[in-house]
Formats: structure tokens, sequence, C-alpha cells
């Protein structure tokens, strides 16, 4: 049976300072009921906002929709994401991702949890110096 979840049916909501450096909107597009496992959020993250590091056992895959953000894998450096940039996140890769310095971004974040209902594993805070580092 087809399912239309209408827009005016779910509400912003700001995201936890425990796994955010700052002020962060969440906009719910699918949570898949079973046998899906997929869900599909927009994230828009305010000037210099990020995420904590983290990881995902099924892997993240993020497509980037407007302004400039920054995604990092651990052990590697940070990159500059535009609009329209997709990243695919390998399953249980430690990363971050928000918006560059001074402006806004916004991403569509996608994600499935695992066969044992699994999901995102919050970690450490990013640094400001590690955030702070040129892109490359």
């Amino acid at each position: 049976m087809t399912k239309i979840i209408r827009a005016a049916q779910r509400a912003t909501k700001q995201q936890p300072p425990a796994s955010f450096t700052g002020t962060v909107y969440a906009d719910e597009v699918v949570v898949g009921e079973k046998p899906s496992r997929m869900r599909a959020t927009r994230v828009t993250f305010t000037p210099n906002v990020r995420t904590h590091w983290h990881t995902h056992p099924v892997g993240q895959t993020l497509y980037c929709m407007t302004g400039t953000g920054r995604y990092q894998e651990h052990g590697k450096g940070a990159v500059e994401l535009l609009p329209g940039d997709t990243v695919v996140i390998p399953p249980g890769a430690k990363h971050w991702h928000g918006a560059a310095p001074g402006v806004l971004f916004c991403h569509l974040a996608m994600s499935e949890v695992s066969d044992t209902g699994e999901g995102t594993k919050w970690l450490e805070a990013v640094s400001d110096a590690d955030y702070m580092k040129k892109p490359g």
C-alpha cells in the first residue's frame, strides 16, 4: 500500500547537544518499516557546527543540498562539501560532518540500522583545532 507522509505531519526537531557542537535541526524524511531498515533525514547545521565523531554499522550516505560543509574520516584530512556532492561512508568508518566556518549547511543523511537494530554510535567531540584545519 502506498503511503504519503505530508510535510505538515513532521515537526523540525533540534538535535541533542550531546552529539553536536551547536545548533542543528533535523527534518525526518522517512523511517523505514520492516522489512526496510532505511532512515533518511534532512539535517541543517548552523555555521561552525558539526557532529561529534561517530560510526554507522551499515555505513551512511550524505547528499549535500545547500551551503558549504565539511566531512572527515578518522586518520584522513577533511574535505569540503558542496551542493550536489554525495559522500558514501563505509560501514564502521569513524567520521564527522557539518557546516564550514561562517555558513549554513544542509544535507540529506541516509543510513540503515544493522540486522540486530544497532544504529549510530556517538563518540567524542571534534576539537576546534581539527575542525579549523583547512580541507585538502
